[in-house]
């Protein structure tokens, strides 16, 4: 993206947030010009932010959102020393307070913000996050309590602080968990969030450094289908919306978020009454929409479509339409007119919690489903049994995968179209847990099919038996030395 488009979106995006601080281009100037739209209207050139540095308009943009959002609420409004820091960022301001932080966050990973892709690690600044609801907003933010929270679990912290007797349990130094902290607190830090020290910054890399690489991610449970049948076959009479949701993602392995996006339900898709369609968003030829996350599903296998009413378009019609009025879609219209949704990790959590919710065990669903993995058999040790364990919403994704793998002859092309991801991505993710009976299955299918090809092509493919040759009968008086005489005559052109 070139500089000035970006200049022109940073404009756009402070005039569509109300801002009072706006921005412009000075005539023979390199810098950005900051002007207030209320008394007494300053103006002033931001000589630490160039017009020709894409970096530095968003940088920009965003602190002069925060200085309006803390004016709003009462506080200082914009600090115009700022404007002259060096290399386009404003110096670190000792004592801010964790409402004026949660706030900047917030403005990050809201739709359109240069975090906005890459939110997770930041969402413990949300109002219902961590810091958001553990923390008054008048309250001076501090280095220890955000050091706490990068070397203990959140739960365990939040357990101590009530009760300081309770046990603070710690993250794993070589995980997903804690490198995602680390990556938060090294952007706060590039934000000028004074709490992001660099004392504190060089010990969460070094503990990265000690925990070595990084660690395997935790076996998953995968589901039988008898069992998850049975499970389901109970949820329908004991909890007929949640039923019908964990339904519909056994039988397609979407995510969970994805069910809110399913655009045409069973027997809407005329080519066939069983695949639903997930994620469309029609064009209006104008561009400004988009298709991400657009495909087909198909179902597995075919028999719970019946079986638990998916086909049943008023009742699954109904069901959907009431699981969007409980957790609603969220969705924010972006300066090109593309449409973001930024609330699907949230809906995904709402239904992972029915399954699994540590903090409150009463939300989950009564009925507990269980998987299985299988520890790896050593050269010459005994078969080690398999490890039982509750399941999680995901393992329901994983299980259509190693189902579709074990009972159908579908290429790993149409098995990838149908769950939403590439080839390379279904082989080396979906088919981790993927039991002996599984390969064996699949094996076996394989066989029978290549047989059966063969076969055919052995019998299409062998030469033709040519048939008798069948001699015309000759006319009566004619005999074969008649023929042959004429022949002769005719060469010698007497005939």
């Amino acid at each position: 993206m070139r500089a000035k488009d970006t200049f022109s979106q940073a404009q756009l995006r402070l005039q569509a947030a109300g801002c009072r601080y706006r921005i412009k281009q000075a005539s023979r100037s390199p810098f950005i010009q900051v002007y207030d739209t209320l008394p007494p209207r300053r103006q002033q050139a931001a000589r630490g932010f160039r017009l020709d540095d894409d970096q530095a308009c968003w940088d920009l943009a965003e602190l002069l959102l925060r200085a309006h959002q803390r004016a709003v609420q009462g506080g200082a409004p914009l600090s115009w020393e700022v404007l002259e820091a060096a290399d386009g960022r404003a110096p670190i301001q000792q004592h801010q307070r964790w409402g004026e932080i949660c706030a900047a966050v917030q403005g990050w990973i809201a739709p359109g913000g240069p975090k906005a892709r890459d939110r997770n690690p930041f969402t413990c600044f949300k109002p219902n996050g961590y810091f958001g609801r553990t923390f008054a907003a008048d309250q001076i933010a501090t280095t220890r309590a955000l050091e706490e929270f990068c070397l203990y679990t959140p739960a365990s912290l939040q357990l101590w602080r009530e009760d300081r007797s309770s046990q603070l349990i710690r993250r794993s130094y070589n995980s997903k968990g804690f490198y995602g902290v680390l990556q938060m607190v090294n952007y706060l830090a590039q934000r000028s969030i004074a709490i992001a020290t660099p004392e504190l910054r060089a010990r969460l890399d070094q503990l990265k450094k000690s925990a070595g690489k990084l660690r395997a991610p935790a076996p998953r449970f995968i589901p039988r289908t008898d069992d998850i049948e049975a499970w389901l076959d109970q949820l329908q009479q004991s909890e007929p919306l949640r039923g019908w949701v964990m339904a519909v993602i056994a039988t397609y392995g979407l995510r969970g978020h994805e069910v809110w996006h399913i655009d045409r339900l069973p027997g809407e898709v005329e080519a066939d009454a069983e695949v639903i369609e997930v994620g469309s968003f029609e064009s209006h030829g104008d561009g400004a929409e988009t298709k991400t996350g657009h495909r087909f599903a198909l179902p597995l296998p075919r028999e719970w479509v019946n079986r638990y009413r998916l086909n049943d378009h008023d009742h699954s019609k109904s069901m959907l339409a009431e699981l969007r009025r409980r957790h609603p879609v969220k969705t924010a219209v972006r300066d090109d007119g593309t449409v973001q949704f930024f609330n699907n990790g949230e809906l995904s959590v709402y239904l992972a919690h029915w399954l699994r919710n540590r903090g409150r065990e009463d939300r989950e669903l009564p009925i507990k489903l269980f998987g299985y993995h299988q520890p790896r058999q050593l050269p010459g040790k005994p078969k080690p049994k398999a490890k039982r364990d509750r399941c999680k919403l995901y393992d329901l994704r994983h299980a259509w995968a190693l189902r579709a793998k074990a009972t159908t002859t579908w290429s790993t092309a149409v098995k990838a179209a149908s769950m939403g991801h590439s080839e390379a991505v279904h082989s080396s993710r979906y088919l981790i847990e993927e039991r002996a009976e599984h390969k064996l299955a699949h094996l076996l299918r394989q066989r029978d099919l290549d047989e059966g090809r063969n076969s055919e092509q052995r019998t299409a493919g062998a030469p033709a038996i040519p048939a008798a040759e069948v001699i015309p009968a000759l006319p009566a008086g004619v005999t074969p030395e008649l023929i042959e005489l004429a022949r002769k005559l005719q060469a010698a052109g007497l005939g």
